[in-house]
């Protein structure tokens, strides 16, 4: 009746894991796929993005590793292992266990059913899918692989050799993770890792189980996580080059001053930044900001942005920013307009009106970082 999707069409068009991502990443709770059949590619972008995605990833990581043995994490040196290491081995634990939550308790073997509380678990197949996904995705392709790149490069190392295994053991895992709901993809990368046996299947091989990596193993790493991401947000605001190269300064004291010392060339080189970690606040116009464990991240202005012409901008938007809020605050005190107006409009400016000042707040903080 021309109102239907024939899904060997859109096979042949996208690919099958394409058509299964599109389908059961989309199946939310009450939530229906909407699948447009004069659009097809509409309809089945995410799924062909991802499953593109996810062999460019693949392909990537595989050049890597390379075709060498590599040791099992177990038999590991736990003193070798970097906090990189221990943080994306934490993460594929999370990883597994969020999977397992979202699609609920295995069947009972032997005859036995399900008990009545766990019958009404899990299935939450977009939960799952999306799980599966930001590891793979979020957290070793974009944080994990970018950190041991230098580890990597470094032949004949025995760093590189455990940064090798990790990297490794972290991708089967996100493989067997995502295989059955991108077969034919995960099955082809998996049988390119140095590990898989020559003559098995992934289709045929267990579903990862946690390692048991103790909680807070990767705290180090998130130190380092939350220095890149200030000093990648300091350079969005002030509109710095993305190829060039910014100084920063991490002020910290204590067991975050070793790690930050241990970590700086890693922070630098994800940030692209010179990393120098101090005990006090040099001083000076710069952008500053509290990170978790009590670092303070510190990036000096002067010859990264034209001083006077930042000031002058954000003089001129403080202006007309504090003439609106004036004006609304003016109205919200007017006991006419507060009476009169339905209360959803009086609440909405009222929630405007403490946004705009906390915008202003902002503003202010930042102008006087630069030394006025």
């Amino acid at each position: 009746m021309g109102n239907g999707i024939d899904p060997l069409v859109v096979v042949q068009l996208y690919g099958a894991d394409a058509l299964r991502w599109t389908m059961v990443s989309g199946l939310g709770l009450g939530v229906d796929v909407m699948l447009d059949p004069s659009d097809l590619d509409k309809s089945f972008s995410p799924g062909r993005n991802f499953c593109t995605k996810l062999w460019n990833i693949g392909r990537f990581l595989l050049s890597r590793v390379g075709s060498e043995p590599v040791a099992p994490v177990a038999q590991l040196d736990r003193a070798q292992l970097a906090p990189a290491d221990r943080w994306i081995l934490e993460r594929l634990d999370v990883a597994i266990a969020d999977c397992d939550a979202a699609l609920g308790p295995a069947r009972p073997g032997n005859g036995a059913t399900w008990s009545d509380s766990e019958r009404g678990r899990g299935l939450r197949l977009s939960e799952y899918a999306e799980a599966a996904r930001r590891f793979v995705w979020n957290e070793l392709a974009d944080w994990y692989l970018e950190s041991i790149k230098p580890r990597l490069a470094a032949e004949g190392s025995a760093d590189r050799e455990v940064a090798r295994a990790v990297l490794a053991r972290a991708f089967d895992g996100a493989l067997r993770l995502l295989h059955p709901v991108v077969p034919f993809i995960t099955e082809e990368l998996w049988q390119k890792l140095p590990q898989t046996t020559p003559g098995t299947f992934l289709a045929q091989a267990a579903w990862p189980v946690p390692s048991g990596e103790p909680a807070g193993a990767g705290e180090a790493f998130e130190l380092v996580r939350a220095a890149v991401a200030g000093i990648r947000q300091v350079r969005s605001e002030y509109n710095v080059n993305p190829g060039a190269w910014v100084d920063a300064v991490l002020v910290a004291t204590g067991e975050a001053q070793t790690v930050m010392q241990r970590q700086a060339d890693t922070v630098g080189a994800l940030a692209r930044a010179t990393v120098r970690v101090e005990h006090t606040n040099p001083g000076g116009a710069a952008a500053q900001l509290l990170l978790p464990g009590g670092v303070e991240l510190v990036v000096p202005l002067a010859g990264m942005v034209d001083l006077d012409k930042e000031k002058q901008r954000l003089d001129t938007e403080i202006a007309q920013l504090d003439k609106q809020l004036t004006a609304l605050e003016g109205r919200l005190a007017n006991a006419g307009f507060v009476a009169k107006a339905p209360p959803a409009v009086v609440e909405a400016e009222r929630t405007k009106a403490a946004e705009w000042g906390a915008r202003l707040t902002q503003l202010r903080n930042k102008r006087t970082s630069l030394g006025a």
